[in-house]
């Protein structure tokens, strides 16, 4: 696919202008968007757009462990679990978010997980997981104070977490040349597969989903 180049002046701007920069305190005070805005949103593609990529990085399997992270309340979770995956595990820090999930799924889906977490902190096992998706929240890493730290922290809470082989989704507004060099950073044995997803609104150019496997020489 064609994928139209992006100035390091927009550049900049992306990754400074989302208020969803500035931390926990955003999503999860009193005046925080989610005791706003309590309807499900979705960040970026829906399942409908990532349903093949997310085959791909479950290797096709319905009885994959898949970990969420930053889930807030999407319906990325019900869609896949609606569609056969019923090992699914979703984080996110905003306390309010995990509250309205629960509520919402406990009768009809009561095998899916809500676990009020820090992602750059998993209070998970190591080697837990077959497949971790990431929609945008590696790009609110971006945004915020120390970011390449930061990011670095979290993707190796991500490879940790992860089962040799395991899959990283993480999908992105982030061009390649924001992005692939967090994940070559210190410690991290991934290999890079970059997808160009075509943005559907008017004016859109592409999101990317990067697929990143656990333990195969990291490659761009």
């Amino acid at each position: 696919m064609a994928v139209g180049e992006t100035s390091q002046g927009e550049k900049r701007k992306e990754e400074s202008a989302k208020n969803y920069g500035d931390g926990i305190e955003y999503w999860n005070k009193r005046s925080g968007r989610y005791r706003n805005e309590t309807a499900p949103f979705e960040w970026l593609e829906s399942f409908a757009e990532l349903e093949s990529l997310i085959k791909e990085a479950t290797s096709g399997r319905s009885d994959a462990a898949i970990l969420h992270v930053g889930c807030g309340n999407s319906l990325l979770p019900e869609a896949m679990y609606d569609h056969g995956y019923k090992d699914i595990t979703s984080i996110d820090n905003a306390e309010v978010c995990i509250q309205q999930m629960v509520a919402r799924n406990k009768d009809m889906r009561p095998e899916l997980k809500w676990l009020e977490m820090d992602a750059t902190a998993l209070g998970l096992s190591e080697s837990s997981f077959d497949t971790v998706i990431d929609k945008s929240v590696l790009d609110t890493f971006a945004c915020g104070d120390n970011a390449s730290a930061v990011i670095n922290k979290y993707l190796l809470e991500v490879q940790r977490v992860l089962r040799p082989r395991g899959t990283f989704l993480c999908v992105s507004y982030g061009v390649p040349a924001t992005r692939v060099d967090y994940f070559k950073g210190k410690g991290l044995n991934l290999a890079i597969k970059q997808v160009p997803i075509p943005v559907k609104i008017p004016g859109g150019s592409v999101h990317y989903a990067y697929l990143l496997r656990k333990g195969v020489t990291a490659r761009s």
